[in-house]
């Protein structure tokens, strides 16, 4: 019978004398620790204790049968046993004390289970707690987790510092009646909404605001998210807050600059309309008085009526960049476009002694594009450096435009102009492209700014940089296929 009791149970057992040695064994002790029965019993028990334990085990029972005093008995205790290969592995050991012969001596039965999976199940979901409470702090959007019925369960610490409180201030609150919904009652009446529909298998989305902390007022992108199990039944919401409020600052205050902006381009299209045609009429008076004068008067009046045109021409251009771009696309030959564009400045090219070379890519350059626009700016850009170039002659050196066309990937084009000039001072490179600012005498300032809101009209880019002699370089990129507007 008692024979039959160890071959029938399932966790190893195993019975020793006062002495450490094995009396007995059950058949399961094969399984778990890799020995049968028989070359268990007469071993020492520490055959299954790795170091140190293995060595001071005798001495743990010589204190054992001097004092009577354990510590083991009648408690289950975790501890690490040594297989037949050497490998550990974690058990936990149950040991109690049967008394023979009246006392006089007695046996000790230890009954095994072993735990080593259940303690790397249970390593691994502290591991995988931690990694979850690292993403889950360490996000600076505002997260939590929900029951179905809205109760919150987890929060965290980006969302609690918001509101300048703890955890234990809102776990277990119906989530509609913690801190963040409390400026008033329509905002906590519209989340307990919310929390409702998501329940119900709903992905909710608003914009809405919440109480932060020192009863500041956040503007808030909130979510809720329902999470289904295998059946499709809700078993848990996902709030998230995404803070908007320097956002929508950012927003107002932008609004309101370009209402002032608009209003102040208004206002400056109309003063330069009115001004305009005085200014063309004082210019003709001036050159009609001229013819009249002597020569010595002629030189200023003519002097002033140059200076009458420039103004002119100013606020024609400043009319010009007021009004909205209108595009009109067609197919672009880029090449065709900048020849055009030298053969239109050939007599300032010859007069300032500048050689303007081309030099391009195998293959049609061709995509679509406004040309008359984008023959305007290459114009401009070759323009400016020319009359860079005339200006400030390089030492000893011919001035030289170079200008490359190039294929770029899914059809897109790159036009760059370099010269030899210069070059654009460093004080002036970072607001070349705003409107009036100028490198040349004879300027207005609105070039550039032009030509980069054209390019940008095309969804494509403008920059300036440095080109390899040291002058100015222009680099121009557009896209093979406009958007769709």
């Amino acid at each position: 019978m008692h024979r039959a009791v160890l071959a029938s149970v399932l966790d190893p057992t195993i019975t020793i004398d006062s002495w450490g040695l094995i009396l007995q064994a059950s058949d399961s002790v094969q399984g778990t620790f890799g020995w049968t029965p028989d070359e268990l019993v007469g071993k020492n028990i520490n055959v299954l204790m790795p170091e140190p334990h293995r060595e001071l085990h005798d001495q743990y029972l010589a204190n054992y049968r001097r004092t009577g005093v354990t510590h083991i008995l009648n408690r289950t205790r975790e501890f690490s046993v040594r297989r037949k290969d050497g490998v550990l592995i974690d058990c936990e050991l149950s040991v109690s004390r049967t008394d023979l012969d009246g006392g006089r001596s007695a046996v000790f039965t230890g009954a095994f289970r072993e735990v080593t999976a259940r303690k790397q199940v249970e390593q691994a979901l502290r591991l995988s707690e931690r990694r979850f409470r690292a993403i889950f702090d360490g996000s600076f959007q505002y997260v939590g987790l929900l029951e179905p019925d809205g109760k919150l369960i987890e929060v965290n610490r980006a969302a609690l510092d918001a509101a300048g409180i703890h955890r234990e201030d809102v776990l277990g609150k119906p989530f509609w009646e913690t801190h963040w919904w409390s400026l008033d009652p329509s905002s906590s009446a519209r989340c307990k909404d919310a929390v409702q529909r998501a329940a119900a298998g709903e992905f909710v989305r608003f914009e809405t605001t919440a109480r932060g902390k020192n009863d500041a007022v956040l503007s808030i992108d909130f979510s809720l998210t329902p999470v289904a199990d295998d059946t499709g039944r809700v078993v848990m919401l996902i709030p998230e807050g995404r803070d908007t409020t320097e956002l929508k600052r950012a927003q107002r205050a932008e609004t309101q600059m370009l209402r002032a902006l608009a209003t102040i381009g208004e206002s400056a299209a109309v003063l330069a309309h009115e001004i305009k045609n005085p200014i063309t009429a004082i210019n003709v008076a001036l050159r009609a008085v001229a013819d009249q004068l002597g020569q010595d008067h002629r030189v200023i009046l003519e002097d002033l009526s140059s200076r009458m045109m420039r103004l002119e021409r100013m606020l024609r251009r400043t009319l010009s960049f007021a009004k909205p771009v209108e595009m009109r696309f067609e197919t672009v030959d880029l090449a065709d476009t900048i020849n055009s564009s030298v053969r239109l400045l050939r007599p300032m090219i010859v007069a300032a002694g500048v050689d303007v070379r081309l030099a391009r890519d195998e293959g049609q350059a061709r995509l679509q594009g406004d040309r008359a626009l984008l023959e305007e700016v290459v114009t401009n850009l070759i323009a400016n450096a020319v009359e860079a170039l005339e200006e400030h002659r390089p030492d000893k050196a011919r001035g030289v435009v170079d200008i490359r066309l190039e294929h770029l990937e899914r059809g897109a084009m790159r036009i760059v102009v370099d010269d030899n000039g210069p070059g654009v001072p460093e004080k002036l490179q970072r607001t070349l492209f705003q409107p009036y600012v100028t490198t040349k005498t004879r300027g207005t300032g609105l070039g550039l700014a032009f030509c980069k809101k054209v390019i940008e009209e095309h969804h494509g880019s403008i920059l300036l940089g440095k080109s390899p002699s040291g002058g100015a370089s222009f680099t121009i990129v557009l896209p093979g296929v406009q958007p769709r507007l």
